[in-house]
């Protein structure tokens, strides 16, 4: 009996471990992702820009899930995965608009939703994380 719950809270950690593994290789990638759409767009760099949004599209992807968020979140926030998943769906509809801007050339509508991208992560950790 000893060694199924040992075995038990082994995989308790290694998945716990792996949901913190995703969550910071997401806002890992997610942070540099925004920072080289800042880039791109200060110094008129489209190229920068592409990257970025692929950076932001990938790092969000792997952190989307509502029941992966959950696994994450301690457990007096685990109703906020709902939020957070929600928040991901904007990121993800807005990486869209900002690819499409781009490749219209309408430069003010890209950056309008890169704000919005700013703006729904600084929602999400404010909420989320009780800044």
């Amino acid at each position: 009996m000893k060694i199924v719950k040992l075995l038990a809270a082994g995989l308790l950690s290694v998945s716990l471990a792996n949901a913190q593994d995703v969550m910071q290789k997401s806002m890992s990638m997610m942070e540099e992702g925004m920072t080289q759409i800042q880039q791109g767009f200060l110094n008129n760099n489209v190229k920068l820009i592409e990257n970025g949004t692929k950076l932001v599209n990938e790092g969000n992807a792997l952190f989307s899930k509502k029941e992966l968020i959950a696994q994450y979140l301690p457990a007096e926030k685990k109703h906020l995965a709902n939020h957070a998943s929600n928040v991901s769906k904007r990121i993800a509809l807005d990486v869209n608009v900002l690819s499409l801007n781009l490749e219209e050339k309408a430069y003010i509508k890209a950056s309008n939703a890169y704000s919005d991208i700013l703006n729904a992560c600084s929602s999400c950790h404010a909420i989320v994380r009780n800044w």
